[in-house]
């Protein structure tokens, strides 16, 4: 067993069934999203209902533990098809704490779980309506311990005004990063010259602006679309949302204008990435000069992948590739994550999978991968 603390990039909050309807302006209220339960396959479930898509089963997302034969200790996770069988540490701050401790983890950076799919609304009022209350819950499970909960605001980027004053809010309720879109509206890539505002923010209050997989467009939908045959092949393509959105950060001049924004992928692989820096880097040096200079006219003065190295962080969960490419993805950008209360998580086990995954690294690589990139990243003190 390790002796070193841990310290998770990536973790979740499972939100409560009624945040919406508690929470949320009393002019959205009955639009508010809402957790149900009813009978399928002989079953009792709940199901999320929101605007504008089919219900979906929320054991998507939440994860049972058994406990040992001593009863003392979980020792195993199932998927949970109600929040009566879930892990109540989603939700319940005090029961986070001690699933950390059970964990051996010192603390995790939260995401959502049903505020994911609050990304395809389509209503920007709606969203940002949503997206508030959301903030508003999160910032008061965290504050029962600021160095071991660490939260994200989710941030709508329909109005960019108000997505701004949304982000300064976010900060003084002590939020230390944001999480908008995977993929932006259409038409409206984040190299587009609108966005300068949300990148000037996030910089100057120096808080990461996380993508992860599945917040984004068409795409994203896919991969819950349990009524859509097409989403079997979504394992497949996930990363390419993903990729789209960074190499329009990279190459377009973003990064090169807000040299301290720093950028997270979430959750959207890992393997891809050296071969699309390979290819990015060919592209700006080679291929699309005149390209830059008529549609993206920032001046680089790196290579993308330079920008990636000083600006991109990754997140890995259970990804055997990953500790392996750590050279080529760099040691500085890489940030192990349990994936707690998912059922697909290394809790309660994660010290054990650190263990292994990191055999044979040195000393100072390891801690860097497994907690110090993660706490300086989100100014964890």
């Amino acid at each position: 067993m390790n002796d070193y603390p841990i310290f998770s990039g990536d973790s979740h909050v499972s939100e409560p069934p009624d945040l919406w309807t508690k929470r949320i302006d009393k002019m959205y209220a009955y639009r508010a999203p809402f957790v149900e339960t009813r009978e399928k396959d002989g079953k009792r479930q709940d199901f999320m209902i929101y605007e504008g898509f089919p219900p979906h089963p929320v054991s998507i997302g939440l994860a049972a533990a058994a406990a040992g034969k001593d009863g003392d200790k979980a020792q195993f996770q199932i998927r949970a098809n109600r929040y009566e069988d879930a892990l109540p540490g989603g939700w319940d701050p005090v029961a986070r704490l001690k699933d950390q401790d059970i964990d051996g983890v010192e603390g995790e950076v939260l995401h959502p779980t049903l505020g994911f799919r609050m990304f395809w609304l389509r209503d920007h009022g709606l969203q940002r309506a949503v997206f508030r209350a959301y903030n508003d819950w999160l910032a008061e499970y965290a504050s029962h311990d600021k160095k071991r909960l660490v939260g994200l605001a989710l941030i709508s980027v329909y109005d960019i005004t108000k997505a701004v004053e949304e982000i300064r809010r976010a900060a003084k309720i002590g939020h230390r990063g944001i999480m908008i879109a995977l993929s932006p509206p259409a038409g409206q890539p984040y190299s587009a010259s609108m966005y300068d505002p949300i990148w000037a923010e996030a910089q100057e209050l120096g808080l990461p602006v996380v993508l992860h997989s599945i917040t984004g467009s068409e795409e994203s939908r896919l991969s819950i679309a349990y009524w859509n045959p097409d989403m079997t092949i979504y394992p497949v393509v996930r990363h390419q949302e993903a990729e789209r959105t960074l190499a329009h950060l990279l190459c377009s001049g973003v990064c090169e204008r807000f040299p301290r924004l720093k950028f997270v992928s979430a959750e959207n692989g890992i393997d891809w990435m050296p071969a699309s820096l390979a290819r990015m880097d060919r592209a700006m040096t080679f291929g699309t000069r005149a390209l830059q200079v008529e549609v993206w006219p920032t001046k680089l003065s790196m290579k993308p992948s330079e920008y990636f190295r000083r600006q991109v962080f990754v997140g890995f969960i259970d990804e055997p590739e990953a500790v392996p490419m750590r050279k080529e993805i760099g040691i500085d950008n890489l940030m192990w994550a349990s994936d707690y209360p998912h059922f697909a998580s290394t809790w309660p086990k994660s010290r054990e999978f650190v263990t292994k995954a990191t055999a044979g690294v040195d000393v100072a690589e390891r801690k860097k991968l497994v907690r110090d990139n993660a706490r300086q990243l989100f100014n964890v003190a």
